[in-house]
């Protein structure tokens, strides 16, 4: 078998075996081919580049253009259409059912006032950041009036600062906030994640992962067991965030031992609260609150 035939044949195992083990398979596999999915679209964006530098030059020479080459053109074009995501064209969720992925699990609002669902939900529309990725798949981003102001100024980000309080009883599994806040819309940040809370759902085996938390405000310590409502910390603008929020979601895995490239995220909803149980984000999000407490 030649090299071009070899170089074909493995492209289009590639392609196979990741998109059926994301779509079809799921769990770890699912999460680890997507990942190989969105690395391999780097490598297919190089090779595309070089088979039409290939085009381009037989072209000039009037060589005659192989099937082979056309195939492999076309091949590594498929396997380049993810690059676009990073680039937020053509996005696709992570292809996990939301009635067949368990555990789910229902928790109190993290605020004892209302907030605005800046993104959250189940698809891209409403919730495009976290969507594409595996273990954020569920993820939902608070935010409070005024937002999106373009300030600099911290404090005038209305989330910022706020007490964040304990949406669930659980163990503290870690906890880390010596990270300083960024200004926002800069990329000063040390980490993607910044300052956070990790708690583990006993009843679940499952863990909640809270992030951006403000430099020294935890009030909690790694193995302590908090009730719903205890305080936890307060909201601030640390590691890869464009202003003040609390990022928030729901996994499978130990945050503090398994890679994000090998976790799978899990459905997160809300009770006892005002609103849905799985209030939307985007550009008309949700407003929630606790129930008996006003949605102004």
């Amino acid at each position: 078998m030649k090299f071009k035939q070899i170089f074909i044949l493995n492209i289009t195992l590639f392609l196979l075996v990741e998109w059926i083990s994301a779509y079809f398979i799921g769990g770890v596999l699912g999460v680890v081919s997507w990942w190989g999915i969105m690395g391999g679209s780097i490598a297919g964006v190089i090779i595309t580049l070089a088979i039409l530098i290939v085009f381009i030059i037989k072209l000039i020479r009037r060589n005659k253009i192989t099937r082979y080459l056309i195939i492999a053109f076309f091949l590594c074009v498929i396997m380049a259409f993810p690059f676009c995501w990073f680039l937020h064209i053509g996005n696709l969720a992570y292809p996990a059912s939301i009635k067949a992925t368990k555990p789910a699990v229902s928790i109190e609002l993290p605020f004892d006032e209302a907030v605005k669902v800046g993104w959250g939900g189940n698809d891209i529309k409403t919730n495009q950041p976290h969507v594409v990725v595996p273990n954020e798949r569920w993820a939902y981003d608070f935010i409070m009036n005024p937002h999106s102001i373009k300030s600099k100024n911290l404090n005038d980000y209305g989330i910022y600062n706020k007490e964040i309080i304990a949406p669930i009883k659980g163990k503290i599994v870690g906890a880390y906030d010596k990270e300083k806040d960024i200004l926002p819309g800069s990329e000063d940040n040390e980490t993607m994640i910044g300052n956070y809370i990790y708690i583990k759902i006993e009843e679940t085996d499952t863990y909640l992962v809270l992030a951006h938390i403000k430099q020294g405000s935890i009030l909690v310590k790694k193995g302590q067991v908090v009730e719903v409502g205890t305080p936890l910390a307060r909201v601030g603008n640390s590691g890869s965030t464009s202003e003040p929020h609390l990022h928030i979601h729901h996994q499978r895995q130990n945050p503090v031992e398994t890679s994000m490239f090998l976790t799978e995220g899990l459905p997160l909803y809300f009770h006892h609260i005002n609103g849905k149980s799985m209030p939307v984000g985007g550009e008309n999000g949700d407003i929630i609150s606790p129930k008996g407490k006003s949605k102004s």
